[in-house]
């Protein structure tokens, strides 16, 4: 019979001590502040890459895959001519399919495409390129995109802006409450240069009244380089009054 009493003081005992820890209010945390910042750096595009299409169609398959492959090679040709270098032409895509009239209740032949992908490395002649390809038998110019070979140290430059806008409006925050900016606990960032398309104004080629055709002109916008921070600092609280 002892032993049965001593066993259920004990577990009451236990369940006491579980009772009141679960109860207890948890400890307050040390004072916090977070704050967020942005950068942004403008950089001129030093590069861009032209998506050209060729597109033939024919009564047969065979027939619009040929044409498709003599304009393909004319119109690379032409680009080689215009100064792009032959590592900087690849294909992106190619598609033989039964072609529709009617609103796809005839057949039309076959149609063929063709996707080639150009990067300039020189902006001023980008516009040189695009006439070459029209001339060398492209049917369709699908986008532009713009890039910079600088863009790693605008984004850099962009990341430390961010980082010191978080940390002087942390600053600022901990003056406003009556203390001062303690160390750093934790800071969290991203960024990069987004890849622009279709940022430019297009004159596109035209014939004049002397019968000679306009150069197309391409003026492309800056690049930005965003990015973000967020931080949490200690706060140190000012004497109490």
């Amino acid at each position: 019979m002892r032993r049965i009493l001593g066993s259920i003081f004990c577990l009451a005992s236990c369940l006491s001590t579980v009772s009141l820890a679960q109860v207890s209010p948890p400890t307050a945390r040390e004072p916090e502040i977070t704050a967020a910042g942005r950068g942004e750096t403008h950089i001129a595009p030093t590069f861009g890459v032209v998506m050209i299409g060729v597109t033939t169609r024919a009564g047969t398959a065979a027939e619009a895959a040929a044409q498709n492959a003599a304009k393909v090679a004319s119109t690379l040709a032409a680009i080689r001519e215009a100064g792009v270098a032959p590592e900087g032409l690849t294909n992106q895509g190619y598609s033989l399919e039964q072609a529709y009239e009617d609103n796809g209740r005839r057949r039309g032949g076959f149609t063929a495409r063709n996707a080639i992908r150009a990067q300039v490395n020189r902006i001023d002649q980008i516009g040189k390129v695009l006439d070459a390809a029209i001339a060398g038998g492209a049917t369709d110019i699908s986008s532009i995109q713009f890039g910079s070979a600088n863009s790693e140290d605008a984004r850099r430059t962009a990341m430390v802006q961010a980082v010191q806008q978080a940390r002087a409006d942390a600053a600022l925050i901990a003056t406003a409450a009556g203390g001062t900016l303690g160390r750093l606990i934790s800071l969290t960032s991203s960024g990069g240069v987004p890849p622009v398309y279709g940022q430019f104004q297009l004159e596109n080629a035209v014939l004049t009244s002397g019968g000679g055709p306009v150069p197309t002109s391409i003026s492309p916008r800056d690049l930005t380089a965003l990015a973000q921070a967020s931080g949490r600092w200690e706060f140190i609280p000012g004497p109490s009054r």
